[in-house]
């Protein structure tokens, strides 16, 4: 079924995924500004680290993947052992904030280093629980799950690949696409609610493991799917920008695949002049959500009957 829909014209797929999110969700389009960015539209300015993303490995990442060579974690606040992170924590509650994604550079095995930190995110959980706590876990053992689980984190993020050689060459790890369905097997029958991230364009550019991907987070079933793009380092990046059609078809087989699963277009997309393209192309595909949207995108769902919403919180948690 998967490479019938690969092989059909994009009209005609994003008619059908288009349909389905209106079907299910209706006319609403909301907008993700979580405050990790500095953000304005003309009428809803941002407050800065509303949802906030903290990096328990400072900038440091023991893999140095091809596709991000640790640039990602440069902007996220370094916590390098609990009591930082229980003091940032409480210094962004007092600023107001909503929640915090807790990540960081993975480790030789492929998982982020969260070990020491789950006590302290159990105590935040404890004083707050309405303060969201989501958790980008990367390849994690079962034993660590578990106790995630048991400190009430509210959501878990991975990254699921679905190419062996890109697992190898981009993210330089001894691993197979087996070894992250297996994981996202077990998060789910723990009882974890997850947002699974496709990067497309993970294989420098190339659209190679998105498919199988998609197919895997389909057969699981899970309760978010969320979409990013490539964003090529900048100097001596081989890596090629993914075209609006290749994102807009890959979002809108992912919506016919999953009509009444929320599908998100998450932070991290390429500052490319076709990014405008890219985001209508989000829109005609049948996402639910857009993260940090350019005006132009604003503009082209009012007047193709949306009903626009802002929220300050990370996409994967906005309820549907």
């Amino acid at each position: 079924m998967l490479t019938q829909f690969i092989k059909t014209p994009l009209s005609e797929l994003q008619t059908e995924a288009f349909r389905l999110r209106k079907l299910h969700f209706g006319k609403e389009l909301t907008f993700s500004i979580p405050g990790t960015v500095s953000y304005h539209d003309h009428t809803h300015p941002s407050p800065k680290d509303c949802f906030a993303a903290i990096s328990v490995t400072g900038s440091h990442c023991a893999l140095r993947c091809g596709h991000c060579k640790g640039k990602l974690l440069e902007s996220m606040i370094p916590a390098e052992d609990p009591q930082t992170l229980l003091q940032i924590v409480e210094e962004l509650q007092s600023n107001g904030a909503l929640g915090i994604l807790i990540s960081g550079g993975a480790d030789k095995d492929g998982g982020v280093p969260l070990e020491k930190f789950i006590p302290v995110i159990k105590t935040i959980k404890e004083k707050n629980p309405q303060f969201k706590v989501i958790c980008h876990t990367g390849l994690i053992q079962k034993e660590r799950a578990k106790e995630l689980k048991e400190a009430k984190v509210d959501q878990i993020l991975i990254d699921l690949i679905g190419d062996n050689d890109t697992i190898r060459e981009v993210y330089r790890l001894d691993r197979r696409v087996e070894d992250y369905e297996e994981t996202l097997l077990m998060l789910k029958e723990m009882g974890h609610r997850l947002a699974p991230h496709i990067i497309i364009g993970h294989h420098f550019g190339e659209i190679r493991g998105e498919w199988r991907a998609l197919e895997i987070i389909t057969r699981v079933g899970v309760e978010t799917i969320v979409l990013v793009i490539l964003k090529p380092l900048m100097g001596k990046d081989r890596s090629r920008t993914p075209t609006p059609e290749e994102t807009s078809k890959i979002l809108a087989i992912a919506r016919i695949l999953n009509p009444a699963t929320p599908i998100r277009m998450g932070c991290i997309r390429p500052a490319h002049p076709s990014k405008p393209e890219i985001e209508r192309g989000a829109i005609d595909s049948g996402v639910n959500t857009i993260a940090y949207p350019l005006q132009g995108t604003i503009d082209y769902a009012k007047e193709i009957g949306l009903e626009t919403r802002f929220i300050e919180m990370c996409c994967s948690l906005i309820e549907p």
